[in-house]
């Protein structure tokens, strides 16, 4: 039987086995010219993280066509404005412009970009200029931006207050609802020991029930549904039932 791997052990070459992923800190995400972006500027900025295994940046070969195709988006134009957002931003660089050839020896590539916060070839040091920059006033950047800062403002000052009902946090008080827990019945027969209510110990006045014979020594008045409330017969016949018993025990 094959043993199973442990995904968390490094190989040789200092890497452990699970899966890539995209890293974006909160540096990046906090900024104020993150917070300016359009979706499809967003959505394009993780593409070209992607493309990223660090060790190539500023050689990463995306076209606006390519980047239309893998944003989803069908309109050329609207990838085209993305690049544009993320190069005024400072988010990316153009390290090489495009290069078609019409000969069939020739190599084409397109254009490839850098990422600002990474270091780029010939040991560049990261220049991160999306810290500095915000859009222009009365854009409807500038105007994405200060919404998106009121929102990351007001979450910040309702999680600090507590007011959040966030479960896997130790800095929060948990929320838990106040609602009474049902009784458990740990028998049968409800009663009050088990947390429920005990029978009635006689027949209300309904509509109909079962008729329940008085057995020997009855009198000539019956009951059953036909006589809605029969506690008084009851409680004459068994007062009357003591009374003779108290007799014969004298008379004995």
């Amino acid at each position: 039987m094959a043993k199973r791997r442990n995904h968390s052990r490094v190989n040789a070459t200092g890497r452990n086995n699970t899966s890539r992923f995209v890293r974006l800190d909160f540096r990046i995400l906090n900024s104020n010219a993150y917070r300016s972006l359009s979706p499809n500027a967003r959505s394009l900025l993780v593409d070209l993280v992607m493309l990223y295994n660090g060790e190539n940046n500023g050689s990463l070969y995306l076209s606006v066509r390519d980047a239309a195709h893998r944003m989803g988006v069908a309109d050329l134009t609207a990838a085209s404005r993305a690049f544009d957002d993320l190069v005024a931003l400072g988010f990316i660089e153009l390290a090489q412009e495009a290069h078609f050839k019409v000969k069939a020896s020739e190599t084409s590539r397109a254009r490839c970009w850098r990422l600002t916060w990474e270091s780029g070839p010939g040991r560049k040091a990261p220049t991160s200029e999306f810290m500095e920059r915000e859009p222009a006033p009365q854009t409807p950047a500038r105007k994405r931006m200060e919404r998106g800062l009121r929102a990351l403002k007001a979450f910040r000052k309702a999680r600090d207050q507590g007011r959040l009902p966030v479960w896997d946090s130790d800095t929060l008080s948990p929320f838990r609802p106040e609602m009474p827990a049902a009784p458990v019945l740990d028998s049968n027969m409800p009663n009050a020991g088990n947390g429920s209510f005990s029978p009635i110990p006689c027949v209300r006045d309904f509509a109909t029930h079962i008729a329940t014979p008085w057995g020997e020594g009855g009198g000539s008045s019956l009951i059953g549904w036909w006589q809605p409330d029969w506690t008084p017969q009851l409680a004459a016949r068994a007062f009357a039932s003591a009374l003779a018993s108290n007799q014969w025990s004298k008379a004995a």
